[in-house]
């Protein structure tokens, strides 16, 4: 595991860069000049470009995440060699027996966007393979699937039919925040959500409820 203070120096460099430069033109040489390190620092701690974008994520939404909520809300990656499983990327709040808050974390990530709003407007118009759109839909992608199985609780739904949720409801709350962090007409990203700021789960709840009078569950 490295040094998160140079990982760190490491992201700020590759943030700062980014104010003059497209960041698919930055180059690993460009990124270890501004932070004063080496080549083999810069592997020791990140496998690629990609990986320091998503772990620059990962440490601002867990700065986040870890002010707003409590620890045991945090929801984490399994442990593992990657140095972003150790830091907190989703909340569980429960609200009923089966029925799920999700509104204080779709506030929290758009605050995490808002907080290097230039930043993540650029990184977030990369669309090379790996790239940080692609990393938030297979790291949230689980987790909304895993809240899907919650709601169901002792209620059946074909693995396919769960798939299926967990794609559109993932693809929905990632593409309303990608698109309104990069349009710079909008001020600020969660104007106009307000009381439907947890309608990712309260949908997601009414749709299996509406299934089950309709005895489809």
């Amino acid at each position: 595991m490295g040094s998160p203070a140079t990982m760190l120096e490491i992201a700020e460099s590759f943030v700062a860069l980014t104010e003059g430069k497209p960041p698919e033109k930055i180059s690993v040489s460009d990124i270890i000049a501004r932070a004063g390190k080496n080549r083999k620092t810069f592997y020791y701690h990140f496998t690629d470009k990609n990986h320091l974008v998503a772990w620059t994520f990962r440490y601002d939404l867990a700065r986040e995440l870890r002010q707003r909520f409590d620890a045991a809300q945090l929801v984490y990656e399994q442990p593992g060699d990657d140095p972003c499983t150790s830091l907190p990327y989703y909340v569980f709040i429960k609200k009923g027996v089966r029925s799920l808050d999700g509104a204080e974390f779709f506030e929290a990530l758009a605050a995490c966007f808002e907080a290097r709003r230039a930043y993540y407007a650029r990184v977030l118009r990369m669309n090379e393979a790996g790239c940080l759109k692609d990393y938030l839909y297979g790291l949230y992608l689980p987790a909304v699937r895993s809240d899907i199985t919650f709601v169901l609780s002792n209620r059946r739904l074909k693995d396919a039919s769960i798939d299926f949720l967990a794609e559109f409801y993932t693809g929905a709350f990632l593409s309303y925040l990608v698109r309104r962090t990069c349009d710079p007409r909008r001020e600020r990203l969660m104007e106009g959500v307000g009381p439907f700021a947890n309608i990712v789960h309260s949908s997601l709840e009414n749709e299996i409820k509406e299934q089950q009078l309709r005895r489809m569950l």
